[in-house]
């Protein structure tokens, strides 16, 4: 039996990191991070129109006394954008406060829909919506992952400890987020009792699949759960539980001329564009345009949620609603930037076996 569970697990892990690893091409809601920048004419002879925070000099060039620094809007939308996203792609775990047992074991697929506040600004950087007409598209106001988990029961370091691993791919999308967790059961077993089991849990979520930001979300839970018997052939257990989410998030490097190219000319070779200027100093001014949305504090959620889980035999399927109450946390820099997320809902669905 032994051998036959790990084959199990290896394959699950092989099949799901295919599965990932299959997509290859940008959707819908990858991260354009530029997009959360608003077009002006530029000072070019064409007017073309780029991002606002650029400043050109006289002849066209971006002078390396005019780095690119984005506004107070610009900081508060990065902020708001990587609160809700972090929310789609944190650690929810529908699983109740009893662990797995020494001996037990489950594979799992997970469904998760969430709701983002899809037509508020900051969620204009997203490759799905359109620099110069962002209302033409915007993203569904639900946004779809889907997931791969494995959890075991262990008795070191003490006993009734649970430990989890899996991964949550956003769908129309690169990103993946590798998950995992602790869960440490306070009190449990005692079913034939009117007590509820009790746990804290810890978990931790790093993002993958884009350049344009490093997310890490950590999460704690406090969960209660009850079993019940279901007409003497199933396993019912329902169960509710409080958490706090923590988001951190840094902004990778990005170019605010991505039209202009400084490296596709020698320097005085520049025969200038619609999107660059024709100066001998415009292409190799154009690394100027580089730049990072400055580092902030770390982004808090609290949840609330309540889910049941059916067990017959070693198939189960559990589901879990969750409400995110709106963010409202303050960066500590001078531009205090405002987390502006709204309040989201999210459903979370899993099934499969539970050893």
């Amino acid at each position: 039996m032994g051998s036959v569970r790990s084959r199990l697990v290896a394959s699950s892990v092989m099949l799901m990191m295919a599965t990932f690893a299959s997509r290859a091409w940008a959707g819908r809601n990858d991260l354009q991070l530029l997009n959360l920048c608003p077009l002006t004419p530029s000072t070019l002879a064409s007017k073309t129109p780029e991002c606002s925070w650029v400043h050109r000099q006289a002849d066209g060039s971006i002078g390396a006394t005019d780095p690119v620094v984005p506004d107070g809007q610009g900081r508060g939308d990065f902020r708001s954008l990587m609160s809700e996203l972090g929310v789609v792609l944190a650690p929810r775990i529908p699983v109740v406060a009893d662990t797995a047992g020494f001996g037990g074991f489950q594979l799992s697929g997970e469904l998760g829909l969430t709701e983002i506040s899809n037509n508020r600004r900051f969620w204009n950087g997203v490759e799905g919506v359109s620099a110069t007409n962002p209302n033409a598209t915007r993203p569904d106001a639900m946004l779809t992952t889907v997931g791969v988990f494995v959890r075991k029961g262990l008795w070191l370091p003490v006993p009734a400890v649970e430990l989890g691993f899996g991964a949550v791919h956003l769908l129309d999308s690169q990103l993946v987020a590798w998950q995992s967790y602790a869960k440490f059961a306070i009190h449990e077993g005692f079913h034939d009792w009117p007590v509820p089991s009790f746990a804290v849990r810890g978990a931790v979520s790093y993002l993958t699949g884009t350049d344009q930001v490093t997310m890490t979300t950590t999460s704690l839970d406090l969960l209660i759960s009850k079993r019940f018997g279901l007409l003497k052939t199933a396993r019912l257990e329902p169960f509710v539980g409080w958490g706090m989410i923590s988001i951190f998030a840094h902004s990778g490097i990005l170019d605010a001329t991505p039209s202009c190219d400084a490296t596709t000319a020698p320097l005085g070779n520049n025969p200038g564009t619609p999107y660059c200027p024709s100066t001998p100093t415009g292409k190799s001014n154009d690394f100027n345009a580089n730049f990072r949305f400055p580092g902030q504090n770390s982004i808090t959620r609290y949840r609330l949620f309540v889910g049941f889980k059916i067990k017959f035999a070693v198939a189960f399927f559990a589901a879990q609603y969750e409400a995110y109450f709106a963010g409202s946390t303050r960066d500590g820099s001078t531009f205090s930037a405002k987390d502006q997320s709204g309040t989201q809902n999210a459903l979370s669905l899993s099934t499969g076996l539970d050893f």
